[in-house]
């Protein structure tokens, strides 16, 4: 069973397209990361949440 290369080639740009729209909220999100010198996993998690605790206790 052979595949027409018309649809062939259909296949293999529509396989591309999505993986394109799959990976560029990701890369975009690196990017952004790059450009501001952000690195949130470098942050120490415990710190945010204790300062949030503390927004909310206090009125």
């Amino acid at each position: 069973m052979n595949i027409e290369p018309a649809i062939a080639n259909r296949i293999v740009k529509n396989v591309l397209v999505s993986l394109l729209i799959y990976a560029l909220p990701i890369v975009l999100m690196f990017l952004s990361f790059y450009l501001s010198g952000e690195r949130p996993w470098k942050k120490n998690s415990n710190s945010a949440v204790n300062s949030q605790n503390e927004k909310t206790i206090q009125p």
